[in-house]
């Protein structure tokens, strides 16, 4: 089961959404050559509310939720 945090749009109506973290962390490949990406540090999604608000999610929202 997927972690879900609540953030509020910047909307004038400031609607909480939830978020699921499995759309800001994918899978990733990880071989020798390559480092593995971090967890990106600004993730903007769409308010499932109102057309005007972003919904702005920040690594240091994820990693507080996934400890």
């Amino acid at each position: 089961m997927a972690k879900k945090i609540k953030v509020a749009c910047n909307g004038g109506g400031r609607h909480i959404n939830e978020v699921d973290l499995d759309k800001i962390l994918q899978p990733v490949v990880v071989t020798r050559s390559a480092k593995p990406r971090e967890i990106p540090a600004r993730s903007v999604l769409h308010c499932e509310f109102c057309r005007e608000g972003k919904v702005v999610v920040t690594r240091d929202m994820v990693e507080d939720a996934t400890k």
